[in-house]
């Protein structure tokens, strides 16, 4: 078949990850925050005290509402600043969906209208200038959202043999379970089991990179992927429920050699790839299958 043709003939996976793109790979990109929209509900509280003084309910509700609204725009915009730098951190991605830092921008209008027109009773003509200003402000401040997909070039495409959305959905597919590991193993009492699924997660994450660069692979390499990421989230969950405080029991001896042995072949799968060898890569598929037995973890 054509893809597996492209397989056998593209380069290993890994062939080109340096420490540099473990490194890159090993944490996403922090995004910017929205200091202006998270200073600013502060300053609604001096008006809003004023009119709980005054006993105004009119304000007060208003003014309430307008506060709620520039809280509401700053989650909104931050979180569009998270996909944001994450799509630009990807080779390839589509453009976030819906447009959160623009939706952010509206309800910093509608905050401004609200507060101006009925909380300071400044009149309408004043609060729609003050509402277009503030979103003016707020997309001058963070930017639009980003409009256009980034996908493989046709070139690519069609020398790996593979769909831009076949890459994002496995990507996407393994970077999920990679956040699960790291959920999970938040809950871990074990400093060094903690730092070994630290260590896997940068490694995957660097295996993931490269297949944005060269997806030729994306076929063994999300077999591999699926099936280590998926062991090693069950074993982590499995874990995780049954850990008692800090203690080194059988069952922590278990799930240490399974981790050494997903650290191992992560390890290994450079070189795995590197030389096209699907029959290691079969057999390092059933080692992991027949230790989480054997370990009772499975």
């Amino acid at each position: 078949m054509g893809l597996d043709r492209e397989v056998a003939r593209g380069s290993g996976i890994a062939r080109r990850v340096s420490s540099r793109d473990r490194s890159a790979a090993s944490a996403p990109a922090r995004p910017r925050r929205a200091w202006t929209l998270r200073i600013a509900p502060w300053l609604m509280t001096v008006p809003l005290v004023s009119n709980l003084l005054a006993g105004d309910v009119g304000q007060i509700v208003a003014l309430a509402v307008s506060l709620a609204l520039l809280l509401g725009a700053a989650f909104v915009v931050e979180a569009g600043l998270a996909r944001e730098a994450d799509y630009h951190a990807r080779a390839i991605a589509k453009a976030p969906w819906p447009p959160l830092k623009l939706l952010g921008a509206a309800l910093v209008a509608a905050a401004l209208l609200v507060g101006a027109w009925w909380g300071a009773e400044t009149g309408p003509a004043l609060a729609v200038v003050l509402a277009a200003a503030g979103a003016i402000g707020s997309v001058l401040a963070y930017g639009l959202d980003p409009r256009r997909d980034k996908g493989l070039s046709p070139e690519l495409a069609r020398k790996a043999g593979v769909r831009t959305e076949q890459v994002i959905d496995a990507l996407a597919e393994a970077e999920a379970k990679l956040r699960e590991i790291e959920q999970a193993a938040a809950n871990l009492h074990n400093r060094e089991l903690t730092g070994r699924l630290a260590r896997i997660v940068a490694r995957a994450r660097a295996v993931l990179a490269q297949i944005e660069r060269d997806p030729s692979d994306l076929r063994r390499a999300r077999r591999f992927l699926v099936t280590y990421l998926d062991g090693t989230r069950d074993v982590v969950k499995k874990y995780t429920q049954q850990q008692q405080d800090l203690a080194d029991n059988e069952l922590a001896a278990s799930f240490r050699h399974v981790l050494e042995t997903v650290e191992r072949v992560f390890t290994e799968q450079e070189e795995v790839l590197k030389r096209n060898e699907t029959m290691d890569l079969e057999v390092q598929i059933e080692v992991l299958r027949t230790q989480l037995e054997r370990e009772g973890v499975a």
